[in-house]
């Protein structure tokens, strides 16, 4: 789904690095946004910073706001909703200026009802001016108080600014934040019933695309997840939301996604040294607190400004290259078609040494392959899981999927699966077969579609009569 025109308008009119407010009203869908366990696992002067340097936690706040007070950062490839127009004129006279005339790209833009107006530039940047009454015919805007300053001809007015994450905010908060969290950290008061548990976005990760192993997920697959669900889990379908709504709800997805992998890449700027495990160390090995907190203030004036705005850099281009068609995963040659024979060659390139399928998913694809057995090591600890088995970036045992059962939580179509093996499933143990020819692909596909339908599962790599005649 693309951006509307006037999104970017409003985007190519502001400065790249303005933070927009966008209000909420105050509801009874009051709530917060929870900072991460690490960005917590920091040293208290590195999360809220000094007089003259923010923290972590201020950093993401000004960034991104609350869900009362969203910010929209529009260095962001989000759709945040609204258009601008300029200035045209005012009373003259030196009156307090309480009436605009407002001018608009084309006619189409001017709205029929005017509540707010916001100065993006000029004498009155950042004033959100109250209107009292709006003629459209005019384009003329009553205030309901006198501006502080005198604006200027040409000025820029933002008008709408955040309307579409704010829908998207009401109903991610009405439909998702059980499950998922106010903060998209996949710990709503429901999530600790729930197996698999609630996807955490703050990761900037979601596992079932449509993009290479490399990009990000797009719109397209955020939205097909909210049209369709996730076969096999409790991410039911909300095919009766209307396609704005659904837009809306994507935008607000992909917004607590990136502000949680902000906070991630900022916090991971001062973990290595300013932890309080760091800190213990460092105090342990004869440095004392006050010089390595004078080593942090240092840090965060001279050094950090510019990681935060290569984070911001990194973020806005790889969150909106995802939605390029070069991203798509794009076989170069279409679909083999079903067979014995391609399942036959299929079954063989499961059980190959070049995929291995078998190690994972079991010999006869029942989900119990012996890498289900052994005992990994958390990357960030580098200590053994408790438990056995597979786990991924969220740090929950994966069993590989079932093959048998015929229930594939990215889509069953042939393309979904072909991206499943070409892209491998991101945060997880599933990895990319990219290099893997695409022919070959085809004939896995072939098989594993196969697979529920065979009378002994993994005997022959052929279906069974009913199921070859369907």
């Amino acid at each position: 789904m693309s951006q509307t025109s006037s999104h970017f308008r409003f985007c190519s009119a502001i400065a790249m690095s303005l933070i927009l407010v966008t209000g909420c009203s105050k509801s009874g869908l009051e709530s917060s946004f929870v900072y991460s366990d690490r960005t917590l696992s920091l040293v208290s002067e590195a999360q809220t910073g000094f007089k003259e340097s923010p923290g972590v936690k201020k950093l993401v706040d000004e960034r991104f706001g609350d869900p009362q007070n969203l910010r929209a950062w529009q260095k962001l490839p989000i759709d945040f909703g609204g258009f601008t127009g300029t200035v045209e004129s005012f009373p003259e006279g030196g009156a307090a200026i309480k009436e605009v005339t407002l001018a608009f790209e084309s006619e189409d833009l001017i709205p029929e009802e005017l509540s707010l107006v916001q100065f993006v530039n000029g004498s009155c940047s950042g004033q959100v001016a109250s209107v009292l009454r709006w003629d459209a015919a005019s384009r003329t805007a009553t205030l309901s108080n006198a501006l502080p300053e005198t604006p200027a001809p040409g000025d820029i007015v933002s008008i709408g600014a955040g309307d579409n994450l704010k829908m998207g905010r009401g109903l991610y908060q009405r439909h998702c934040s059980h499950c998922h969290g106010t903060s998209g950290d996949g710990n709503g008061p429901t999530a600790q019933y729930l197996y698999p548990r609630p996807r955490d976005y703050r990761h900037g990760v979601f596992k079932f695309t449509t993009t290479n192993d490399q990009a990000k997920v797009s719109r397209d697959d955020l939205t097909r997840v909210l049209r369709q669900g996730i076969p096999g889990t409790y991410m039911p379908s909300f095919l009766l939301l209307a396609d704005n709504e659904i837009h809306s709800l994507v935008e607000y997805v992909r917004f607590l996604a990136i502000r949680g992998e902000f906070e991630r890449k900022v916090v991971n700027e001062l973990s290595s040294d300013y932890s309080l495990t760091a800190m213990t160390n460092r105090v342990k090995g004869g440095e004392s607190r006050s010089d390595i907190i004078s080593e942090l203030k240092t840090f965060m004036a001279d050094d950090l400004p510019g990681y935060v705005n290569d984070i911001g850099d990194e973020l806005a281009e790889s969150w909106s290259t995802a939605n390029d068609e070069e991203a798509l995963v794009a076989p170069s040659i279409p679909r083999i078609p079903d067979s014995p024979e391609s399942r036959r060659r299929g079954r063989e390139l499961y059980l190959s040494k070049t995929l291995n399928c078998a190690d994972c998913h079991g010999i006869y694809g029942r989900g119990d392959g012996p890498q289900t057995t052994i005992y990994e090591k958390n990357p960030v600890t580098n200590e053994l899981y408790p438990e056995p088995g597979l786990h991924d970036v969220w740090d929950n045992v994966n069993q590989p999927r079932v093959l048998t059962q015929g229930i594939f939580r990215g889509g069953r179509r042939p393309y979904d699966l072909f991206c499943r093996l070409h892209a491998g499933i991101k945060g997880t143990r599933m990895p990319s077969f990219k290099s893997v020819p695409h022919e070959d692909i085809w004939h896995v596909v072939n098989y594993v579609l196969s697979i529920p339908f065979e009378v002994e599962p993994g005997a022959s790599g052929q279906a069974s009569t009913d199921a070859a005649a369907e």
